[in-house]
């Protein structure tokens, strides 16, 4: 005999009904990961965050040392940054380059297969102008750099892997040196096309202009010690002490710098008419006294007083004292 409902039964049925029923509380299985995370196969992570910090701090002090060496050699403020270390593909490096491009191949004997250093050819443009003399145009457009030019910016490609390979050498004796140049990308092939590329973003800015520089090594040629790449390795970095004598030979090397020293006997202002009508046995007005004390001129900023005097049968200077602080700022 069939069962007649209740209203309160049919009531509770159809609550029942349009309730959404609890999903099973996951239970972990002994030996299984409690989470499961995605993996891109297309950007694999091969390089752990504790070996990207340690490269960071590498590339860091690579940066300070080749700024502090452009601004010597460019007589321009130079700032060097390390802006990232990214990991992709060889493909999607080489599609992001640009053409022309400056792209400098490096070997190790000590390093399996190669990397690359790509620079923008605009700023080595300019290195080349101030280089040979020219006021440096950050305005040139990009274009190849000639064979010419090629030598011109050697010395600064060699001093970038000179001091790589200073930096590397507390982790791993890095010794790169240069092993071609090309200005076309597709020409380059330096990993296969699904290999991963450990890349080391730089920005180089001078006068207000802001240029690339990249640094790029294929997992490869990291994977002999990149286990090296430790917070053990990163402390020794950043706690390097100083060798004996190393303080000892950079005051002897400073004090045997050579300074060009300058006395400045008297000065006047003529205008050109005047100049222009000097003849012999003319007559000057200086704007000193025969016994004021003379400036003393050290690499082109007044150090000192003198007063005029012969040694031997040369010429000299005695000096009566440095300059005051308030002085340096007055003829500064």
């Amino acid at each position: 005999m069939n069962k007649i409902l209740s209203q309160d039964e049919i009531d509770a049925l159809l609550a029942t009904v349009t309730r959404k029923p609890e999903e099973p509380a996951a239970t972990a299985t002994p030996g299984e990961p409690s989470e499961i995370q995605l993996y891109d196969f297309k950007h694999p992570e091969r390089i752990s965050k504790e070996q990207i910090r340690t490269l960071r701090t590498i590339h860091d002090g690579f940066s300070r040392m080749f700024a502090t060496y452009l601004s010597t050699v460019l007589r321009s403020l130079v700032d060097v940054n390390l802006l990232s270390i990214d990991q992709v593909t060889f493909s999607e490096y080489m599609l992001s380059l640009s053409v022309p491009n400056a792209l400098f191949i490096l070997k190790s004997a000590n390093m399996e297969g190669k990397a690359l250093l790509e620079i923008s050819p605009q700023f080595l443009l300019f290195v080349v102008d101030r280089m040979l003399g020219g006021v440096g145009d950050i305005e040139t457009p990009s274009r190849e750099i000639t064979h010419i030019e090629q030598n011109v910016v050697l010395r600064v490609i060699q001093t970038i892997i000179s001091q790589l390979n200073e930096v590397w050498k507390q982790v791993f004796p890095l010794n790169v040196e240069l092993d071609g140049f090309e200005a076309d990308p597709q020409f380059v092939q330096i990993a296969r096309s699904s290999d991963t590329l450990a890349i080391i973003f730089f920005d180089v800015r001078v006068r207000g202009a802001t240029f690339t520089m990249n640094l790029a090594f294929p997992y490869f040629t990291l994977e002999p010690f990149i286990n090296k790449l430790t917070a053990q390795s990163m402390m020794a970095l950043t706690s390097r002490k100083v060798k004996e004598g190393e303080v000892t030979g950079i005051e002897e090397r400073v004090r045997a710098s050579r300074l060009p020293v300058r006395v400045v006997l008297a000065d006047t202002r003529m205008n050109v008419r005047d100049f222009m009508e000097i003849e012999k046995d003319d007559l000057l007005t200086l704007d000193k006294k025969t016994t004021d004390p003379l400036p003393v001129l050290v690499g082109g900023r007044l150090k000192y007083f003198a007063t005029p005097g012969k040694r031997s049968r040369l010429k000299a200077v005695k000096i009566l004292r440095a300059i005051t602080p308030d002085e340096e700022m007055v003829y500064e």
